[in-house]
């Protein structure tokens, strides 16, 4: 194996040298559990682009997150990429609830589906937030709550991962018209990778054109990309609106860590590794 793919290795989640993140407890406010959404736009800056609106989710939302330290944006520099680092897709979980389905959650080796209102008031970043223009039918609703039940619990793509910084992966200047396609179900995925190929699955974006092993948060941001295949066939641009930087508080553009512990103490879900998420119905 290359020197490049073990130093690649040794960067993937899990292997974070600050240490993994905690599953600690989310803060929640009864009065708006999902919190509110900034007007949409194609910007990065932490603005209250007001009026803010209850956030009302629904599946197929796509989550994009940004929690960057000096480890991840380097990493991010390798790759030629940059923040947002993460991204998670809203699904039905099996009670029917809705939750969001993220490879590489809490930056730890799994792809789990875990409660909204947990997650995005849980997490220690910036969150944003794109909405379909269309809401999914309900045989797409059913076809990504399937997707997302297979795909939770199972081990994140640490060597497809890995690959991002080397010269074997997907994304390139003229090999991304070839490989990098939709695999379907019953596969290893990182962040944007399970993203893409979930909604492929639900059939709200076209498989054919789809590139889920070379697309990037970042791509899903701002629709378009500095690889020339993703800029030309950017997979969420038309069906989603822009993203709306999300809030527990009208007012506030403050990250997770720095917001103060107010609302109801919610415990994180049982998420032994290697094992079925249970999750309180």
């Amino acid at each position: 194996m290359s020197p490049a793919i073990l130093l690649a290795l040794a960067l993937a989640p899990g292997a974070d040298p600050l240490g993994k993140k905690s599953y600690g407890p989310a803060y929640i406010r009864p009065e708006a559990p999902f919190g509110y959404l900034y007007q949409p736009a194609y910007d990065l800056n932490l603005v209250a682009r007001t009026p803010a609106t209850r956030y009302e989710p629904q599946p197929g939302d796509i989550l994009l997150l940004s929690d960057t330290n000096l480890f991840w944006t380097s990493l991010y520099l390798i790759a030629a990429s940059g923040k947002p680092g993460h991204s998670g897709v809203v699904a039905r979980m099996p009670d029917g609830k809705l939750g969001v389905l993220e490879a590489g959650y809490s930056d730890g080796l799994w792809t789990r589906l875990t409660p909204l209102d947990y997650r995005i008031n849980n997490y220690p970043g910036t969150v944003w937030v794109r909405q379909p223009r269309v809401p999914l039918t309900p045989e797409q609703d059913a076809a990504l709550a399937h997707f997302a039940a297979l795909a939770a619990d199972q081990p994140y793509a640490k060597v497809g991962f890995a690959l991002q910084i080397t010269p074997f992966r997907a994304r390139g200047p003229i090999r991304t018209a070839f490989v990098g396609k939709v695999r379907g179900p019953g596969h290893r995925y990182f962040c944007a990778q399970v993203v893409i190929e979930a909604l492929a699955e639900a059939g709200r974006i076209d498989p054919q054109t789809a590139r889920p092993s070379a697309t990037y948060p970042r791509d899903l941001f701002f629709d378009r990309s500095i690889n020339l295949y993703i800029n030309h066939h950017p997979p969420l641009a038309g069906g989603w609106d822009p993203p709306a930087l999300w809030t527990p508080e009208i007012g506030s553009t403050a990250q997770g860590k720095d917001r103060p512990p107010v609302g109801v103490y919610t415990p994180p879900p049982p998420l032994a590794p290697g094992t079925a998420a249970r999750f309180p119905r």
